[in-house]
């Protein structure tokens, strides 16, 4: 059984932007990253069903943000979310099929490295863009 993992605060892990509905998006996508990650052999199915669901509605989230506050680059991180969740999406499809290879491949250095990378870039713009706007 997967045990669902939402932590309350933003992990110590996840560079904090300072815009509390973001960090706590990515502190909940880092746990459900984990979990995926830790999944044994033939067991990534759910945990990634999980991780998949929770993309898709934090970037839901994050782009409602970005369109309710006007951000200027919008489209381009809008894209950005919606390339990785059609990455996703593959994911999914090649798991139902009982395929994990490109999945787990996906979680151990792919989603990581893109992350880390999408948090320092696109996502530090974001918060601090919306933190302007609503202060």
């Amino acid at each position: 059984m997967l045990a669902t993992t939402t932590p309350s605060a933003p992990s110590a892990d996840v560079p904090l932007l300072g815009y509390e509905a973001m960090d706590r998006d990515h502190a909940d996508s880092l746990a459900l990253w984990q979990v995926a990650h830790d999944a044994p052999a033939g067991q990534l199915r759910a945990p990634f069903a999980a991780f998949a669901k929770h993309l898709r509605e934090h970037f839901a989230r994050e782009n409602a943000l970005m369109t309710q506050h006007g951000f200027f680059a919008l489209h381009c991180h809008k894209d950005e979310h919606t390339r990785v969740l059609k990455v996703v999406a593959t994911m999914e499809a090649e798991l139902e099929e009982g395929n994990e290879a490109r999945a787990r491949l996906y979680v151990t250095e792919h989603f990581p490295d893109w992350f880390h990378t999408h948090l320092a870039t696109m996502d530090r713009v974001t918060a601090d863009f919306l933190a302007q706007a609503e202060g």
